[in-house]
């Protein structure tokens, strides 16, 4: 069941690793290249959108070879990437709490709160994975160190029950909590029944440190009655050297993969011991493939799967997990009979991606619920070598750390990659019209639309790139539908056909291969009242106006974004789409609030100036947010206002019909210095060219 949330959604921002960035990997997923089960953004987080949460990704940013030497080298100085993180910080810092998927990811944003010391900051849940693993490893100094981090989180989490106990035992005064890990179980197939093969097939996954290969090898190589394949990075090749029925395979493509789950009568995993539930991804792809797993005894896997479930091993005992594999050889239905109930198991314990996020989303409600408690300074580091310290040895130790965190915070900004907003103009400042020309005046007084601009029309009824988008399919236009004038306002509807398909509108001022408008400079602005309901999903946007085939950079500039689900809030995004590698597309978004249901009970106008060096966001012609003009834009935009549902949002309970009504939509160029002024007070500290004064009705 969804989490109980009130009517105002959470911002949460998920820092996750470097070469985790949304955009580069969802590009990558549609490929079939993020190899594994996985969802359309990372570890499916994005599922907490479904129990109130406003969930945004950190990005990869674009980095030189300079900045990239020293962004390895202080995660080399410091055991996390602090850079990466500082590289995110405004996201980091707008959020109500942050995600972190490891360690390295949560060390640097709590470095990053000391550095950037603020009245309110980001509450923050705190995912280890193989720290404690390797605790005893590091030197007394790292271990202080990052205690003294990990002490302001506001909630550890783990996988393990063994991982669990580990961290009450360092962190005794921090809380800390199990969080199972899931993957996406959507994808679940049905297997027909088969004996296994003569011999036996095995498959073995996984890069994580902790795999045992020595074991497996020696388990299975020389041995007639088997074959074994080996899917990792890892494995030191003079280990198979000889084993005739021992093949590394690298599968480049998710279908590649998914065909040796399906060539496999069994998937075995041989386990060094650990804390963190190594293994446990590949335990649940190959349950949702419906291939039986035999598994080393360790990591707290036993809290995920039971016996009956997975057939458990000792560690480091390869003749064990012969037997254990020759079993599975002579019974034709023990395999079929543990699948079943592993993926019973998946469903009763909420293994599943979607599952994950709605505990993060819980814990996150809870968190920002309850204040915070206070917790006192742990006087020792863990068991080994604990020395309490002096009075003055902690002075000192705060001294050198408020130094490193000046220069930490000096080196990032320095290899940061793009310019650092220079406020011309005060927050909420509003626009002056009169700076600028009318160059596009739509009106609604009538409406010229066709389908792709067959007639010369103004409009036309799709991308220009075919790319239409979202769960209602934008309808060609006719008599009445999806489009209406009524008393100079437009209406574009979505509404359910005869066979319970949704349909709705979108209009774009240009296409390629006809006449329309598009211009690089300006103010463009429209006034609207959105629709109410979840599953709505109305914008105003802009796009760059390429010819058909380039394979230069787009840019997408999207001045509103509504999610019926949340009424009082919208999105404003920047986007710069690559072409040629879609892995290097970024994202900028800001977050507006607004009063709750203030933009569906009202018209608003929403506007943005695109200038070389500045995008400025405008709500009612009032400043909301600026961000540094891409270098990419280098071509014309068009126009784009549209309807559509769903954006990853369920549209069961979408109001049929709804209807986004539209007063004008205008741009605007800058006006060159010689040129006359024209205006005339439309109130509210704002002027608009005598060309338009219909004014807020």
């Amino acid at each position: 069941m969804p989490v109980t949330v009130c009517d105002r959604p959470i911002r949460v921002f998920v820092h996750l690793a470097h070469g985790f960035g949304a955009s580069q990997w969802e590009a990558k997923w549609k490929r079939g290249e993020i190899i594994g089960i996985n969802d359309r953004q990372p570890y499916g987080y994005f599922w907490a959108r479904e129990d109130g949460c406003l969930v945004e990704y950190s990005q990869d940013k674009e980095e030189r070879f300079v900045g990239k030497l020293m962004r390895l080298g202080a995660r080399a100085l410091l055991g996390f990437d602090f850079v990466h993180a500082w590289r995110n910080r405004r996201g980091i810092g707008r959020a109500e709490i942050v995600w972190t998927h490891t360690e390295s990811q949560y060390l640097a944003v709590l470095l990053l709160f000391q550095a950037r010391r603020r009245a309110r900051r980001p509450k923050l849940i705190a995912q280890s994975v193989w720290l404690f693993d390797r605790w005893n490893r590091l030197s007394r100094l790292r271990r202080w160190f990052y205690v003294w981090l990990m002490r302001q989180a506001d909630v550890l989490t783990v996988h393990s029950p063994e991982n669990l106990e580990r961290a009450r035992e360092l962190l005794p005064t921090c809380r800390s909590e199990i969080v199972p890990f899931g993957i996406r179980t959507e994808p679940i197939r049905s297997r027909p029944a088969r004996k296994p093969h003569d011999p036996i097939r095995v498959l073995s996954l996984g890069n994580d440190r902790h795999r045992d290969w020595v074991t497996l090898v020696n388990a299975i190589k020389g041995w007639d009655r088997c074959v074994l394949r080996l899917v990792s990075r890892q494995i030191p090749r003079v280990l198979i050297r000889g084993a005739g029925n021992v093949e590394v395979v690298c599968p480049k493509t998710n279908d590649e993969l998914m065909a040796l789950y399906e060539w496999a009568d069994v998937v075995a995993l041989a386990i060094k011991p650990n804390l963190h539930a190594s293994g446990i991804t590949v335990v649940e792809e190959a349950t949702v493939c419906g291939v039986p797993v035999i598994c080393t005894d360790t990591g707290g896997l036993r809290a995920y799967f039971s016996d009956d479930q997975v057939k458990y091993v000792p560690p480091c005992q390869p003749e064990a997990l012969r037997r254990q594999i020759a079993s599975f050889a002579q019974d034709d239905d023990a395999g079929a009979a543990m699948v079943k109930q592993a993926r019973e198991r998946m469903v009763a314990a909420g293994l599943s991606s979607r599952d994950f996020a709605r505990r993060h989303a819980k814990l996150s409600w809870e968190l920002l619920d309850t204040p915070a408690l206070r917790r006192a300074t742990p006087s020792i580091i863990g068991q080994q070598n604990s020395t309490a310290l002096s009075p003055h040895g902690s002075l000192r130790s705060a001294r050198g750390a408020a130094f490193a965190l000046s220069l930490l915070a000096g080196i990032a900004a320095l290899i940061e990659i793009g310019p650092v907003p220079n406020q011309a103009r005060a927050e909420g400042a509003a626009i002056d019209l009169c700076a600028f020309v009318p160059t596009f005046s739509e009106d609604f007084d009538t409406l010229s639309v066709s389908a792709w601009g067959e007639n010369g029309s103004r409009w036309i009824a799709h991308t220009p790139w075919h790319g239409d988008f979202g769960d209602a399919a934008f309808a060609d236009p006719r008599p009445g539908f999806p489009f209406r004038v009524r008393g100079s306002i437009l209406e574009i509807e979505a509404r359910k056909d005869a066979d319970g398909k949704w349909q709705s509108g979108l209009l774009a001022s240009a296409a390629p291969s006809t006449v329309g408008f598009s211009q690089r400079y300006g103010y463009f602005e429209t006034r609207a009242q959105l629709p109410p309901g979840p599953g709505t999903w109305p914008a105003f946007w802009l796009g760059t106006n390429q010819a058909e085939g380039s394979k230069e950079p787009g840019v997408e500039i999207d001045v509103l974004e509504y999610y019926g689900q949340f009424p009082n809030a919208y999105h404003s995004v920047v986007h710069v789409w690559e072409k040629v590698d879609p892995t290097k597309s970024r994202a900028q978004d800001h977050i507006t609030d607004v009063s709750p249901g203030s933009l569906t009970s009202a018209f608003h106008t929403y506007g943005v100036d695109v200038e070389p060096d500045w995008i400025t966001f405008y709500l009612d012609r009032h400043e909301t947010w600026r961000v540094a003009t891409p270098l990419e834009l280098q071509e014309p935009l068009l126009i784009l206002v549209n309807l559509a549902l769903g954006s990853g949002w369920p549209i069961d309970q979408t109001p049929n019909p709804s209807i986004m009504k539209v007063d004008y939509v205008h741009a605007y160029r800058p006006r060159a210095k010689d040129e006359p002024r024209s205006c005339t007070s439309a109130g509210e500290g704002t002027s608009v060219p005598a060309t338009r004064r219909r004014g807020v009705r």
